[in-house]
């Protein structure tokens, strides 16, 4: 009895490691801290290039394994404004916009212009949402023959006066 139960806490353990090195695997992002916090690296993107005093980057070290980014800002309350400013996905978006698409109609994401590949992975400051439209594809020139049944949401971001930056590439208008 005693060796089964040692065999299955070893095979517990055994998963266990192999779910962490996965993990470890998948998850390569490095940590990014603002003023000494953590913070969520969507915000990265929307740093002013201007506040930032310093950035000081560790590669790896034992409390990192993926390295860590910290940054100093010229102005401390710029983070404070950063962090009270709510990160929206593509759902978010549309439910605070009010917009519903049909659960199995397919849809096209157009943001600032640019066709959006990837929606998973978006994450705007609420304050930077300018519009957001749903256009059934049966009012548009193109679609209306060759994808009648999709939706287009156009999503339009920015801040007037300032360049506005999605994934570390300057967004147009």
């Amino acid at each position: 009895m005693k060796k089964i139960m040692l065999l299955l806490a070893f095979c517990q353990l055994f998963v266990v490691s192999i779910t962490l090195a996965q993990y470890h695997n998948t998850h390569n992002e490095p940590v990014y801290y603002v003023q000494g916090t953590v913070i969520n690296r969507a915000y990265f993107d929307f740093i002013k290039p201007d506040s930032i005093k310093e950035i000081h980057v560790i590669k790896t070290d034992d409390k990192h394994p993926n390295g860590a980014i910290y940054i100093t800002l010229n102005n401390p309350e710029y983070l404070k404004r950063m962090l009270a400013d709510r990160l929206l996905s593509i759902k978010d978006i549309l439910r605070v916009k009010g917009i519903t698409v049909k659960s199995k109609q397919p849809v096209i994401y157009v943001w600032n212009d640019k066709l959006l590949t990837d929606t998973a992975n978006v994450r705007v400051p609420e304050s930077y949402l300018r519009s957001v439209r749903l256009t059934p594809a049966v009012n548009m020139p193109y679609f209306k023959t060759a994808l009648p049944n999709t939706s287009v949401v156009t999503i339009i971001t920015g801040v007037k006066g300032e360049k506005i930056m999605i994934r570390g590439a300057e967004a147009s208008r």
